[in-house]
């Protein structure tokens, strides 16, 4: 849901006639917020902030666009709060969306070694012997998903 009201959120930025500072400057700092929290550098202040700001454009904009733009945030945290709270307190995205909060990896359980993994990858994270478990580079990996997609066996987890 943190992705969903930072999407809702970036189309009303875009949108903003710039008339207004609340809308125009408040839904950008709003953006600015959301854009941390779901990169996992926000902080259980943003939380308190996103809040605050987000009524305050309510209250103060001039148009109608301006008055409703918070509301996906707003809806968000209050209904949704846990996902809000697991991306500034455990570094981590319930939804699996924020993909600077995944981490892939290779269970050696289901990986056959065919090689498909590896061949696909573009950062060359993935290395392993033909027929043998392959093991995947968090450090190098830049979280794409083009193993996952190519997997048959199911083997490229996500957490």
């Amino acid at each position: 849901m943190v992705d969903v009201a930072r999407y809702f959120l970036d189309f009303t930025r875009h949108e903003s006639c710039g008339k207004c500072t609340p809308c125009r400057e408040g839904t950008e700092h709003l953006g600015d917020i959301l854009d941390r929290v779901t990169s996992g550098k926000g902080s259980e202040k943003d939380l308190d902030r996103l809040v605050q700001l987000s009524e305050g454009i309510k209250r103060t904009s001039l148009c109608g666009l301006g008055q409703t733009a918070p509301n996906p945030v707003l809806t968000s945290i209050e209904h949704f709060r846990s996902e809000y709270e697991a991306h500034v307190r455990g570094g981590r995205c319930p939804a699996g969306v924020c993909t600077a909060l995944l981490t892939y990896s290779i269970d050696p359980e289901r990986c056959t070694g065919c090689g498909l993994c590896a061949k696909e990858c573009p950062s060359e994270a993935i290395t392993g012997l033909k027929k043998e478990a392959h093991v995947l580079d968090a450090d190098k990996c830049i979280k794409c998903g083009a193993c996952r997609e190519v997997c048959a066996f199911d083997a490229v987890r996500i957490q």
